[in-house]
């Protein structure tokens, strides 16, 4: 049996639930030794942890984390450090989507956005940077959006320029990662069905996916299949946007 995973350790952020509880669950079902579930709903991501280990053999731990605290996520990496030993994979899954009209996005909101989408991902990719480095492999996969690519679907301004710093962070840090084995990549969903996105009632005929379909993408990207992959962020979203 093919396990493209087996025997990696990875840290999923927005674990608790949607593409990251999923991505969770194809990791764990691709041979995955240990994963990490951060999210900032505990509950969420140890009660997905729990199902997880009771159906594979995937040691799953839940992990408590605000991505917009760059002292939580410094102080998640020395956990990971002390429990695994070693860093296979991380996904930046951990995201908000705001619907705020331009009119009422203050400062404050912008920065809020920021700090979850961009600036956390950022830091936790540095973080990964540090215990992959030493290691010369790893995979860091991107939670971007179609949003990006087309201006919003139904999203606010914030949540659109986070999401396109997403994709611009992932090339950049594709050039700096590649002398040491270390492939950056992303995706970019479309309209997926997730709790995330159920604050919406999209238009009759939206293209929707499943948390699944998104998933798949991911354990490829964070496989060594992608090996020859780099700064590429893969859309998935069924159609509605193609370039």
């Amino acid at each position: 049996m093919n396990l493209p995973l087996e025997g990696r350790f990875a840290v999923i952020t927005g674990a608790g639930s949607g593409i990251g509880k999923e991505t969770a669950r194809v990791f764990a079902e691709r041979g995955a030794k240990g994963l990490l579930l951060a999210d900032l709903n505990l509950p969420g991501a140890t009660q997905a942890a729990k199902d997880i280990a009771a159906a594979t053999a995937c040691t799953c731990m839940p992990y408590q984390l605000d991505v917009a605290r760059p002292d939580e996520i410094v102080a998640m990496f020395a956990f990971v450090t002390e429990n695994f030993g070693r860093l296979d994979v991380l996904v930046n899954g951990a995201g908000v989507c705001t619907y705020l009209p331009v009119e009422e996005l203050d400062a404050q909101k912008w920065e809020r956005v920021m700090d979850i989408n961009l600036k956390g991902s950022y830091l936790c990719a540095r973080e990964a940077i540090r215990l992959m480095k030493p290691q010369r492999s790893g995979k860091i996969v991107n939670i971007a959006s179609v949003a990006a690519r087309i201006g919003g679907v139904a999203s606010g301004v914030d949540y659109v320029a986070s999401k396109g710093g997403v994709l611009s962070m992932t090339y950049a840090l594709a050039k700096a990662c590649m002398p040491y084995g270390i492939n950056v990549n992303g995706v970019a969903p479309g309209v997926i069905d997730t709790p995330l996105s159920s604050a919406y009632d999209y238009p009759p005929g939206t293209i929707i996916g499943q948390p699944i379909d998104v998933a798949n993408v991911i354990a490829f990207l964070a496989s060594d299949d992608s090996r020859h992959v780099q700064g590429c962020t893969i859309d998935v979203n069924g159609g509605l946007y193609m370039h």
